[in-house]
């Protein structure tokens, strides 16, 4: 009773989980139509297989076990699963109905062979061993796609560094809590081998579904996953409080309309994460050694970002009130005050100082150091100077 009991409840979670998951579904990059259909399949087998022990109609009980092994099309939907995550489709791909081939005519067979009282000596143990195989090679299959193709994911921006470890991090924990349900499916259906019984699988059916609630908590309680990476992060930019040196510059969430197709397309990448983008610029500008080159150009400075240079170009078109040239001046200007204030002038000149900071020459640096901190650099070095003997 205890463990139809336990059944019931992985399953009703399970349905909880999938009503959670279709309010985000659209945002969720995570989570696409396989690992849905996944965890309506398994949700309603568990809570299904509960239902046997408290109802008391038989016919209801017969269509259950005749028909459950229907379920083993989770196997390719894991790697299906896993290798749509991240596709820009959430839809079904009709070219991959033929991953369902093998589990839904091994299971019409099965159902056959269950019915005949004289069946071909040694078939069992051949279809055994056919299973054992489909099963290893869509674990196999699971293993590299994710070595191929999420574990190696990299980023530099930190949110896209941050969104990969959570991937990395769930989609190993899947897969392993896969092959656990597989070894478990594996070992019941051994042990239905040897004692002749019909091969269902059901032996040890708890530890499947120990598992599988684990794999419906972990969703639940990782909110990345659940509501998806991206919408969890624009409502935290949204709520965050800016600690952005030149926080008067930005534009976090300006009012545009774009009609250029390209810069729509940048828009869905760099908006959601704007704060992150903007607060990488701003780190490594205040390192000030890059502006020091009086040639830097936007180019070179997104080379050092790494970070594409049209990314950078579409924030300080749209997500500034400066152009990149006048950036630079500002950065350039930040990096003499501070040179002032560390009393760099005590031993050198005016127009040494300009030259360290980027410029070219004095009379540049003059007028942006006048035109950004309304003082011209002698009259600040002044004022410091009376901070100094006081």
């Amino acid at each position: 009773m205890l463990t139809n009991l336990l059944f019931i409840i992985t399953g009703l979670i399970g349905l909880l989980t999938i009503t959670l998951i279709y309010n985000n579904y659209e945002s969720n990059k995570i989570m696409n139509f396989y690992i849905v259909l996944l965890i309506i399949i398994m949700s309603l087998r568990f809570f299904l297989n509960g239902l046997t022990y408290f109802v008391s109609d038989s016919s209801f009980k017969n269509i259950y076990f005749t028909y459950s092994n229907f379920s083993s099309v989770v196997i390719p939907l894991c790697y299906l699963y896993f290798k749509n995550l991240f596709a820009n489709e959430k839809a079904f791909n009709t070219m991959e109905l033929y991953h369902f081939i093998f589990p839904l005519s091994f299971s019409i067979l099965g159902i056959i062979l269950n019915t005949q009282s004289f069946p071909i000596p040694g078939l069992k143990l051949f279809l055994y061993a056919v299973f054992i195989s489909f099963v290893v090679f869509y674990n196999v299959l699971s293993y590299r796609i994710l070595k191929n193709n999420i574990w190696s994911k990299k980023g530099v921006v930190k949110v896209i560094m941050k969104q990969n470890k959570v991937i990395n991090n769930w989609a190993s924990f899947l897969l392993i809590a896969l092959v656990l349900i597989s070894i478990r499916l594996i070992t019941a259906l051994f042990i239905d081998l040897y004692y002749n019984q019909s091969m269902k699988g059901f032996n040890y059916q708890w530890i499947s579904s120990c598992i599988w609630l684990l794999i419906l908590i972990k969703i639940l309680i990782t909110p990345e996953i659940l509501y998806g990476y991206n919408a969890l992060n624009k409502k935290i930019n949204e709520n965050k409080k800016t600690d952005l040196v030149l926080n008067e510059i930005w534009k976090i969430a300006p009012n545009i309309n774009l009609n250029n197709s390209q810069h729509s397309i940048l828009k869905e990448k760099i908006d959601k994460n704007i704060l992150i983008y903007i607060d990488h610029i701003e780190k490594l500008s205040f390192e000030y050694e890059t502006f020091r080159d009086s040639k830097m150009t936007l180019t070179d400075f997104s080379n050092k970002l790494n970070i594409p240079k049209s990314h950078i170009s579409y924030i300080f078109k749209y997500h500034s009130t400066i152009s990149f040239s006048e950036y630079k001046k500002v950065i350039r200007i930040h990096d003499a005050i501070k040179h002032i204030e560390l009393n760099y002038l005590k031993n050198n000149t005016l127009d040494s100082l300009s030259k360290k900071v980027g410029f070219t020459s004095y009379n540049p640096f003059f007028t942006s150091f006048k035109e950004i901190s309304g003082v011209s650099p002698l009259e600040y070095y002044k004022m410091v100077k009376v901070e100094f003997n006081e």
